[in-house]
């Protein structure tokens, strides 16, 4: 009890310095920051489409089409991390290009952040929306939708692996259509139930095993990979292993690599995980090579 407790003051503290150290540009999204997200997507090539309307708010995903033509390609939808409540999709415009650039149709995704009112319910919500928005879209982006990946990292792993797993989102039953086909995780954040950090974000608006990935664990569950660093403070390495060996007992394909000697997102900084991150170059380079990887052996990537 003692240990738990210990863990919840960690984690508060460390969730409240990020907020508080971060500056006003990247905690709340401006038009400033807008602007800049919107000429990185034009300056990389990718399309800017408002994907959902939630009141005053327009949520986007920026399209990156391969260069050559066709039909029936598979997509990605790209999911920031952040804490639920920081960053945006810009983080991820490089590794949305990459995929494009090997064929698949690659969608880096806005959602609402967790402030103002605002939970991680409302965050699943849109990227069951995203999912959703792209399938009906599929002819004018040229999109199997029945190879639609979902690409999430640390929180953005939550979201793809919530839209996959929960039956529901405010007893609103979850559509085929709003579901990701397989899902690749970096650093995800998957065991809710009782983490004192998500708990106090859902602002008590609803039980957080309701969106715990790890409570749904199914043989409907679709192959799932997932990279994760052994030193990882932030999300545990516990429960990696115990997403994909439950998986693997339902019958699924799961596969969890593990780093040793570094954290969250694959840092090498130990001491402050939740801040300047410095991914181990080898590693990143060895978990893209893998996500490439799992794609081909899908049969989504050539």
């Amino acid at each position: 009890m003692k240990d738990f407790a210990q863990r919840m003051l960690k984690l508060f503290v460390m969730a409240l310095l990020v907020i508080l150290t971060m500056p006003v540009s990247i905690r709340a999204q401006t038009a400033e920051s807008s602007a800049i997200e919107d000429n990185a997507a034009k300056t990389m090539g990718a399309e800017r489409f408002i994907y959902r309307q939630v009141g005053e708010r327009s949520l986007k995903a920026f399209v990156f089409s391969p260069k050559t033509k066709g039909n029936g390609r598979p997509a990605i939808l790209l999911f920031h991390g952040g804490a639920w409540q920081l960053a945006d999709a810009s983080g991820l415009f490089g590794r949305a290009k990459e995929f494009s650039d090997k064929g698949l149709v690659a969608i880096a995704v806005d959602y609402s952040l967790a402030n103002d009112g605002r939970t991680p319910i409302d965050s699943v919500d849109d990227t069951c929306a995203a999912f959703a928005w792209a399938r009906q879209h599929a002819a004018e982006f040229g999109i199997d939708t029945n190879r639609v990946v979902g690409y999430g990292w640390s929180a953005g792993g939550h979201l793809v692996a919530a839209a996959a797993t929960l039956p529901a989102i405010r007893e609103r039953k979850i559509t085929p259509e709003e579901r990701p086909n397989v899902l690749m995780l970096y650093s995800p954040a998957l065991n809710m139930a009782k983490d004192p950090f998500f708990t106090r974000i859902m602002l008590g608006k609803a039980d957080p095993a309701l969106y715990s990935p790890s409570e749904y664990i199914s043989r409907s569950l679709p192959p799932t990979l997932i990279l994760q660093g052994e030193e990882d403070t932030i999300v545990y390495t516990k429960d990696a292993r115990a997403f994909c060996d439950a998986a693997q007992k339902s019958g699924v394909r799961c596969e969890l690599h593990i780093y040793p000697g570094v954290g969250h997102l694959l840092t090498r900084n130990l001491k402050v995980q939740y801040r300047d991150f410095d991914a181990d170059p080898k590693f990143a380079k060895e978990a893209h090579e893998l996500e490439d990887a799992f794609l081909v052996s899908l049969g989504y990537m050539h």
